[in-house]
């Protein structure tokens, strides 16, 4: 059939040529037109995070300083500083990511590998979709009632980390399965052919090429954690104990970098003399934390890929 087309296309140019060039031109000029649309929009959108960037650092540099990134604030001075703020948000988003990676990754699996069609599988997949679509302040609701309620956690850090947990499965649990269905299907079939059993095969083939996928998954969902503010303020509390500030009990209440930000520019500080200032500080500071995770994560991908490659 496609020789038919060759053949009918190749006549019609030779039967007609100033109307085939036409054509031809014309097929040109639009695929010239649509590189540059997307070519423009690529541009835009490396402009905007450059400008997200560059507009927060520039307000927010200024502030930054050793004092400031270490010691705890104050209601009279921007001599204080965010170093409670920080230390909380790094606990929170370890111990999320402790709850959420094992569990994403585990559903990954078994939906990848070992699920086969059926009612439970489309119950799965829809309960993942449905969660994803979720607003934060609903899982926020859901966490106050359940971890704070009806398990007595109260406001803590480990309600916090529970709640984005939930928040954050449905999205390590996708981009998990995509990095794991991206494996090769020769690379099991090789391994099941030197008499691996399924679980081998995932454990020493699949998950070991995957791992880059894998670590993207555990970055993006990390990006969220330490942005989350509404489920935060809901279980965490908009507070850090001046008894507790650095302390690694999961019972006490905290403030992330987002919810000091939050509480900075919406609720007010009465006493701060310049509120707005340390806001811009803490968002750089939050800033520069994401870009620091990102290239560093992005960077172990990258060797982790060469490696393979290497292995193969």
């Amino acid at each position: 059939m496609n020789n038919t087309l060759l053949e009918n296309s190749t006549q019609w140019m030779k039967s007609d040529p100033q109307n085939s060039k036409r054509t031809l031109q014309r097929h040109k000029l639009i695929d010239r037109i649509a590189t540059a649309l997307m070519s423009l929009a690529a541009l835009l959108l490396v402009l905007v995070l450059l400008s997200v960037i560059g507009i927060l650092l520039y307000r927010g540099l200024s502030t930054i300083s050793w004092k400031f990134l270490t010691t705890a604030g104050t209601f009279t001075e921007i001599g204080g500083g965010i170093g409670p703020q920080i230390f909380v948000s790094v606990y929170i988003l370890f111990l999320s990511l402790l709850f959420t990676t094992p569990l994403g990754v585990g559903a990954a699996i078994y939906l990848a590998e070992y699920a086969k069609p059926g009612r439970l599988t489309t119950a799965i997949r829809f309960s993942t979709e449905t969660l994803a679509s979720v607003p934060s302040i609903v899982f926020g609701i859901f966490g106050a009632i359940v971890f704070l309620t009806v398990m007595g956690l109260g406001y803590s850090v480990l309600s916090g980390a529970l709640t984005l947990t939930l928040l954050n499965l449905p999205l390590m649990v996708r981009i998990a399965e995509d990095a794991i269905r991206a494996v090769p299907n020769a690379y099991r079939e090789a391994s099941l052919a030197l008499a691996g059993t399924q679980w081998e095969t995932i454990r020493k083939i699949i998950l070991p090429a995957a791992l880059p996928g894998i670590i993207t998954a555990i970055v993006l969902t990390g990006g969220r954690i330490i942005g989350e503010t509404a489920p935060l303020i809901l279980t965490t509390g908009t507070t850090i104990s001046p008894n507790a500030q650095y302390s690694l009990n999961p019972f006490q209440t905290g403030e992330t970098l987002a919810v000091h930000i939050w509480v900075l520019k919406i609720v007010g500080v009465p006493g701060l003399k310049d509120a707005q200032k340390v806001a811009d500080g803490t968002a750089a500071v939050l800033l520069l934390i994401v870009l620091i995770v990102n290239v560093g994560a992005a960077y172990l991908s990258q060797r982790l890929q060469k490696n393979l490659r290497g292995a193969r």
